[in-house]
């Protein structure tokens, strides 16, 4: 299994929300990885999953918001963060596999 990283999960959102969100294209704003995509209007609440929805297909992880916060989602790396977090498995944490 290839492992995903923070980088990786941050390039690939970068780049849709650049190709898909007009705001962006018209605007030329700058997107890093502190870019709130909710509060600067580059998404709204469809482009968000639309966003999620890549995210979970070429990234290879499970974002699930349930118990995240918004002002932890709706930015860039935190975004990625959570995503990494519900992908993590218990092998993650010490390097030995646990049953």
């Amino acid at each position: 299994m290839n492992a995903v990283t923070e980088e990786r999960l941050v390039d690939l959102l970068i780049g849709w929300v650049k190709q898909n969100s007009p705001k962006s294209q018209a605007a030329g704003l700058e997107i890093n990885r502190d870019t709130d995509l909710i509060a600067s209007g580059l998404l709204d609440s469809f482009g968000f999953v639309d966003l999620i929805v890549y995210l979970e297909s070429h990234g290879g992880c499970k974002v699930d918001l349930s118990d995240a916060d918004p002002s932890e989602f709706s930015v860039v790396k935190g975004l990625c963060r959570l995503a990494l977090r519900d992908h993590r498995t218990p092998e993650d944490e010490d390097g030995q596999p646990h049953r």
